[in-house]
């Protein structure tokens, strides 16, 4: 396994991308020449994956749009992702606090997600986090399935 901090990230990616999983992968140079990642994952949406290798930053930069602060839909959100550092959760689902953290904004209605590794934890920071979106997407298609609809061009079934 590549020791380089943007290898590490960029082959956990790729692998994704190699499995199928995410469509268009390329890689794309981001604000302050910050290596990102440009791919469409669900839908047709493109989705922007950046990585500040200085501040061990792993973030899905705008990842859920029209989610205004005041909604039911970012009151759950932001309660799933509060609790997935709960030890009640399941070990392989939990993010790990000593390994990494995980962190979120809502600006003008565009949800960000990040996770900071610690330790140079990259490769667990990379599945981490694409594991926790896929789980974030899975929660909004059992109770938003009108917003997937919307923003993701998830068919409502």
């Amino acid at each position: 396994m590549p020791s380089d901090p943007v290898k590490v990230v960029r082959s956990g990616l790729q692998a994704y991308a190699d499995r199928g999983v995410f469509r268009g992968f390329d890689e794309v140079k981001a604000r302050n020449g910050k290596p990102g990642f440009k791919f469409v994952w669900l839908g047709s949406r493109l989705l922007t994956f950046s990585f500040d290798s200085r501040e061990g930053v792993l973030t899905f930069t705008n990842l859920l749009p029209n989610v205004p602060l005041n909604s039911m839909l970012y009151g759950d959100l932001k309660r799933f992702l509060e609790s997935r550092s709960d030890r009640e959760i399941p070990r392989h689902r939990r993010i790990d606090s000593t390994r990494a953290e995980l962190s979120w904004t809502n600006r003008r209605g565009k949800v960000s997600i990040a996770l900071t590794v610690r330790n140079n934890q990259y490769a667990y920071g990379v599945r981490k986090l694409i594991n926790l979106v896929h789980e974030v997407f899975v929660l909004l298609n059992d109770s938003y399935a009108d917003y997937m609809n919307e923003n993701f061009d998830v068919p409502q079934e």
